[in-house]
């Protein structure tokens, strides 16, 4: 017997989805796979004088449940997992507006870094992603 609760979860997560590869195509995984990326957190990404900074709050995600990839010409990719608590069996919630689950976000950066150093620091639920400029 499934959780009814999180097969209808389920179901609207996989329509947003739908809908938002409409306007954004990934490349990467199946689109109809049930369980792609179900939630967005919020990206700032800033320009200082020696850097790029890309930050995101993600509260509850371990820094090993990321990856942070940079692809052909200066393309980040950072994908996270948020897992549910511990009481995430649970078949009745007064109220549940946390999102879990997978996350993707890719972001073109300037031609002016150096992707071979880049620092990673994750604290108080803020992931801090410091990119170099390469000076030209």
């Amino acid at each position: 017997m499934g959780n009814k609760f999180w097969d209808d979860t389920d179901r609207l997560l996989f329509l947003r989805e739908r809908a938002n590869n409409l306007f954004h195509h990934d490349t990467e995984g199946d689109l109809t796979s049930r369980y792609a990326y179900t939630w967005v957190p919020p990206f700032d990404i800033f320009e200082m004088e020696g850097e790029i900074v890309v930050r995101a709050d993600i509260p509850g995600v371990k820094l090993e449940d990321i990856s942070i990839v940079v692809e052909g010409e200066n393309t980040i990719s950072i994908r996270g997992e948020r897992k549910p608590g511990i009481h995430s069996d649970r078949e009745y919630f007064h109220c549940m507006e946390r999102s879990f689950g997978r996350f993707m976000r890719s972001f073109k950066l300037p031609d002016s870094v150096n992707t071979d150093v880049i620092e990673v620091v994750l604290t108080d639920g803020v992931l801090s992603v410091t990119i170099p400029k390469t000076g030209l």
